[in-house]
């Protein structure tokens, strides 16, 4: 069966079911999946690299966006983010444009000389 980001009723899954449906459909191996469904993962020591003057960590709840086909290939899109219904408004827009075939990109050579 091919994969497809069109999951009915994703929203009703428990965070532990929904990490399981986007492992499988990614190819994430146990230990993947463990850092993401874990919290507190990133240390200071670990953040102070990625950032400028580091003072702290914040939290964001990340969550994924169903639906989505570009390209005539399916995506589940990680989003990390609070704010509940751009999550739900992403997917629903990309529920739509599925039915007319979903997202196709395109882009031009260099333009910067």
């Amino acid at each position: 069966m091919a994969k497809t980001s069109k999951i009915s009723g994703f929203y009703k899954q428990s965070p532990k079911e929904r990490l399981k449906i986007v492992s499988e459909f990614s190819g994430l191996s146990e230990e993947e999946a463990s850092c993401i469904g874990a919290t507190g993962a990133l240390s200071l020591d670990a953040a102070d690299r990625m950032v400028e003057n580091l003072i702290g960590i914040m939290e964001v709840p990340m969550g994924i966006a169903v639906n989505f086909q570009i390209n005539g290939r399916d995506y589940l899109i990680p989003m990390a983010i609070e704010e509940p219904s751009v999550i739900a408004a992403a997917s629903n827009a990309a529920k739509m444009a599925r039915e007319g075939g979903g997202f196709t990109t395109s882009s031009t050579g260099p333009v910067m000389m």
